[in-house]
């Protein structure tokens, strides 16, 4: 035995004198540093990335957000986007002004970020709500470096460990190095690097798609211009799944001239009210007897409603994943048991509603939709998830709502489903309406905030629903949503800047 013991010793203290033979992560890293170190010279050097204390950013163009445009496929009307982003690197400072109009909304908000606290200005509405200090640290700052080429390049010179290479592709017709490393956020970053100019092409990050399964959304850099010395693009096209879904001109200026006026914002015509939780509490809220609201379960601020029937239950509405869905599946069974799902109604074809559809079609429900949403639920249903649809595959059965409404009945209650489209929203567009309760669920039409904050002007979306309640003549006095908390007609008519009803 003691001889063993010797023999051992021995044995490792040879191994410890063995020379370390190189790794592949080592390979790769090191291949990848060549290739980062090329790219930062093509950009203008490391002494001039490492330079840059503060930079302002111009982005103005188009959107054409996928699953959430007015019909499930093209053509449709892009979206506008202009926005202002100012970043202090040295002292951690966020200003970042956005104006959005499309499919039905406008907005106008200011992010402010500072000594570890932020506010959000939301201009059109007058408000300022509080930015929780878990979304002011400096990981929230990291994906604005996004934004350009240049900033990329100088997280990944001070991320360097985690820089391996991925190979050699084809971009644009065009031979690239690919390199891959980790930032701040968590985020896997793989860059391509032009192997020709060594000016970065474009970025990809992996996301879960709910028609693609696993695939990338990437943002491209072209038109290079040159600005304080550096190598700097002017344009920024950002695809998913191969699909274009937005489109910018860029200006950028670096070490522009920043105060701390830079980071305020004129509030004194604001209402401040409180902070909306990050996530709020799941929860199930009973409507009436046999109608339930599963709140926040699918996901943060997404909702779905359940109605009991004598011998089976209608859901309205699936959103989040199919991970989310199942939660939401447990607690209908939960608040109504020993009843299976029969239907399933999903209001309109945008991907936060849709999102969990699977995890329905596995449970065996029948989904009540519109026409123009077949083609896109029949792919959402064969789509490569890893999920129970997908370890036991059933068929999808559609059930469509045909001349603007169709009734669900067991002789005692009855739940009206109606097509309350074109809305600017969704062309297609379903409310689900219990006549005897008085009770209607909608999604994307009406929003009861989940702080204090007021309701603002209108938008187009309300505008154009409220027109159409009006002409169905419904008994309504609450209105639930697919995001938000229970609201009620008096709540509608206060956000239509109407008085209260008498």
């Amino acid at each position: 035995m003691r001889k063993l013991s010797v023999s051992m010793v021995l044995v490792s203290a040879v191994a410890a004198a063995a020379p370390n033979p190189e790794t592949l992560s080592q390979r790769s890293e090191a291949r990848a540093r060549n290739v980062l170190d090329a790219a930062v010279q093509a950009i203008g050097g490391a002494e001039a990335l490492q330079a840059i204390e503060s930079v302002r950013l111009e982005l103005e163009g188009e959107t054409m957000t996928r699953l959430q445009m007015p019909t499930p496929e093209p053509p449709c009307p892009p979206g506008k986007l202009s926005e202002t982003l100012v970043l202090d690197l040295a002292k951690n400072r966020l200003f970042l002004e956005q104006k959005t109009a499309g499919a039905g909304f406008e907005a106008h908000n200011i992010v402010v970020l500072k000594d570890g606290e932020g506010s959000a200005y939301d201009l059109r509405a007058r408000t300022v709500t509080p930015v929780p200090a878990a979304q002011a640290s400096q990981q929230q700052f990291v994906q604005y470096y996004r934004r350009l080429p240049n900033l990329i390049l100088r997280e990944a010179l001070n991320r360097s460990t985690s820089l391996r290479y991925l190979g050699e592709d084809r971009f644009d017709d065009r031979k690239h190095d690919v390199i891959t490393f980790a930032m701040a956020d968590a985020q896997q970053v793989a860059l391509y690097i032009d192997a020709k100019t060594g000016l970065v092409s474009k970025y990809e990050l992996v996301f879960t798609d709910p028609l693609a399964g696993d695939d990338v959304s990437e943002v491209s850099f072209g038109d290079y211009t040159s600005a304080a010395g550096l190598r700097v693009p002017r344009t920024w096209t950002w695809r998913q799944v191969g699909d274009v879904v937005a489109r910018f001109q860029v200006k950028a200026e670096f070490n522009p001239a920043i105060t701390d006026a830079t980071f305020k914002v004129a509030d004194t015509d604001l209402k401040r009210v409180a902070a909306v939780p990050l996530t709020p509490e799941p929860n199930v809220e009973k409507l009436a007897d046999g109608v339930f609201v599963i709140q926040n379960v699918a996901g943060p601020n997404q909702n779905t409603m359940a109605v009991a029937f004598k011998d089976f239950i209608v859901a309205v509405e699936a959103p989040g994943s199919s991970a989310g869905a199942e939660k939401v599946i447990k607690k209908i069974k939960e608040a109504i048991p020993g009843k299976p799902i029969r239907y399933l109604a999903v209001t309109h074809h945008h991907g936060d509603h849709i999102g969990g559809l699977r995890a329905f079609i596995a449970e065996g429900a029948t989904v009540v939709t519109t026409a123009g949403n077949r083609n896109l639920l029949q792919a959402m249903a064969k789509a490569p998830q890893s999920d129970r649809l997908a370890k036991s595959p059933r068929k999808l059965d559609l059930l469509f709502v045909e001349g603007g409404k169709r009734a669900i009945t067991d002789g005692q209650r009855t739940i009206e489903l109606i097509d309350v489209g074109p809305n600017p929203h969704a062309k297609e567009m379903l409310i689900a309406y219990l006549p005897n309760e008085r009770i209607l669920f909608q999604g994307d039409l009406f929003f009861m905030p989940l702080n204090d904050a007021p309701f603002g002007p209108p938008q187009e979306s309300t505008l154009s629903f409220a027109t159409k309640l009006k002409e169905l003549g419904l008994k309504v006095e609450r209105i639930a949503g697919v995001h938000g908390r229970t609201g009620t007609m008096d709540d509608f008519n206060r956000a239509l800047g109407q008085p209260k009803a008498s």
